[in-house]
């Protein structure tokens, strides 16, 4: 493996151990359950063999319902954010030649395109998560709480990260 996979496992493992002992015990409130996890699959590579992503989507989502006991919420919402990813990575414009390997970043896909990006597959994230979590709509209002607020503070976590370590490179 090269440096770059190495960097990319490390990433994943650091993302990884912060969302589960920093993120999910946060005591704030009720209604926020910030997720970053999904920054994994939202910065993976564009070329990306889609059974590939589809699977290692899973495995994460299924490394999160172990540690979060949620009963596979994490693992479904991961392999439904992975299934539409290349639908929105491909609805940013035509790639050139170049453009296959390279990572969605805010370096790479500019301000405008990557929030695009980044919102809607955070946000649908997010509402496949708190569906299958609360598994009822007899308490929509908490529902629609809980999803703004953690889906506002996560995003501001992944911007935050792509500002911090993307926009340097």
């Amino acid at each position: 493996m090269n440096n770059l996979s190495w960097r990319n496992i490390l990433l994943t493992l650091m993302i990884l151990v912060a969302q589960v002992i920093i993120l999910n015990r946060l005591n704030i409130s009720q209604a926020l359950l910030p997720m970053v996890y999904p920054l994994v699959i939202l910065s993976l590579q564009r070329n990306i063999n889609k059974s590939l992503l589809l699977v290692l989507a899973f495995v994460l989502g299924l490394l999160m319902d172990i540690f979060s006991n949620t009963g596979g919420a994490h693992a479904v919402a991961c392999t439904v954010l992975a299934f539409l990813r290349p639908l929105f990575l491909a609805s940013l414009g035509p790639t050139d030649m170049g453009s296959e390997g390279i990572k969605p970043s805010i370096l790479n896909l500019g301000l405008k395109n990557y929030t695009t990006y980044s919102i809607f597959l955070l946000a649908i994230h997010h509402i496949v998560f708190f569906i299958l979590e609360s598994f009822s709509f007899s308490n929509s209002f908490w529902l629609i709480l809980r999803l703004i607020v953690s889906f506002a503070v996560s995003w501001t976590l992944v911007m935050i990260y792509q500002f911090t370590f993307e926009s340097k490179k």
